[in-house]
């Protein structure tokens, strides 16, 4: 059941945090605003909630993580469910800062409890089934957030603050007190695993969510300019962000079948020519869509195979390189495509797509250059193996 609850939980902790971009026409228009305020505060949130997740690892490392884990999905829910309360953006974007700690708690010290509690040869699928239910969260924020404002209203949120606090009960509940028996984790200990294999993986997801984020916020002014309809572009993106659901799950699922580094190299290269072909195909075409659901999928696939191999490779310290792979490389990413946009104004869309997708290349070469931790797990077997029959 923990595995089922912690995924819950990240439902819960995605969705929340999923409802502000949908909303900020609503609140830019309460506060009386600029887009630039308004915006501030979703970059106040995102520092706070991706960019502080190695910390938030580091703390997850020193302390109870079952404690931590249902903590920070509360202050989440908290934060976000009373949107329509809050009497001016100042008092807002303080919330939500604290808000986006509680996230970055919850992704490292989750992502850390959902690998310890996996059964044995299961953890690629358990965390997958936890990366996945996150990303379910956030393809169901825009239609929850918007369905009860149009409803009941902003402060109608609140009545949905009840599923996160009885998903930290319950985890509370079922989990036993997690008792770290290691030395406490410190910033030199962050320094060490930011090195070799960790490091590696680090670059491998942030060009992977570089290009992943590019594709995904730039292709609806492409669209735009063709003349899509409003309601194929949503289905077109609906279609995008589910497929990225399932390859998030098939992903970690396979890698404990197949090999981490197998699953990571097989669906690099699989997202190359995809990627490619989804910038030379016209959106209009009946192969558009589903080749967007594959591309989805593969560029979602190896995001819970990362976590897992990182875990594999530093037992001691899960939580801060979960942190690292997961919240902080998409923030890092986020920066990078502060960048972008001016270049897409000046380039236009698929120029500018199409030299962001050569960052698959280095990020395919840097896989390849992985150590495989299954095969160093097994060397190791069968040394020990080798040495009992010799005594």
């Amino acid at each position: 059941m923990l595995p089922l609850i912690l995924s819950f939980l990240h439902i819960c902790n995605d969705m929340f945090s999923s409802f502000l971009a949908p909303l900020l026409p609503s609140l830019q228009g309460r506060f009386g605003v600029s887009y630039a305020a308004v915006s501030l505060v979703v970059a106040i949130y995102s520092f706070s909630s991706s960019l502080l997740q190695p910390v938030a690892g580091l703390i997850a490392d020193r302390y109870d993580r079952r404690l931590l884990a249902a903590l920070g999905p509360l202050l989440v829910v908290m934060g976000f469910g009373f949107l329509g309360f809050y009497p001016n953006l100042i008092y807002m974007a303080i919330c939500l800062s604290i808000a986006g700690l509680g996230s970055a708690i919850f992704h490292s010290s989750g992502a850390a409890l959902a690998g310890q509690y996996a059964p044995a040869g299961k953890k690629g699928f358990w965390l997958s089934f936890f990366a996945s239910s996150g990303m379910f969260g956030i393809a169901m924020a825009p239609m929850v957030a918007v369905g009860m404002e149009n409803t009941i209203g902003l402060k109608g949120l609140a009545f949905l603050t009840p599923l996160g606090a009885l998903a930290a009960f319950l985890l509370m509940r079922q989990a036993p007190p997690i008792n770290i028996d290691a030395k406490p984790s410190s910033f030199r200990d962050l320094a060490r695993v930011f090195r070799g294999e960790v490091a590696k993986l680090w670059a491998i997801s942030t060009l992977r969510n570089v290009a992943f984020m590019s594709f995904a916020t730039t292709i609806p002014f492409w669209f735009v300019q063709r003349g899509i309809s409003d309601a194929q572009m949503a289905i077109t993106l609906s279609i995008y962000s589910f497929a990225g659901v399932a390859g998030t799950f098939l992903g970690g699922t396979l890698s404990d079948r197949f090999g981490r580094k197998r699953v990571m190299v097989i669906t690099m290269v699989g997202a190359l020519p995809i990627y490619a072909a989804l910038l030379l195909i016209a959106p209009e075409t009946w192969l558009y869509i589903p080749l967007l659901a594959i591309a989805g999928a593969f560029m979602n696939a190896g995001i819970p195979v990362a976590v897992a191999m990182a875990q594999e490779y530093e037992p001691k310290q899960i939580a801060t390189v979960s942190g690292l792979l997961m919240g902080f490389t998409w923030g890092f990413a986020g920066l990078l495509y502060g960048v972008i946009g001016p270049f897409v104004e000046r380039f236009g869309v698929i120029p500018t797509l199409t030299v962001i997708g050569l960052l698959l290349i280095p990020a395919l070469t840097i896989t390849l250059s992985l150590r495989n931790p299954g095969h160093e797990n097994e060397s190791a077997t069968n040394l020990k193996t080798a040495a009992s029959k010799s005594l």
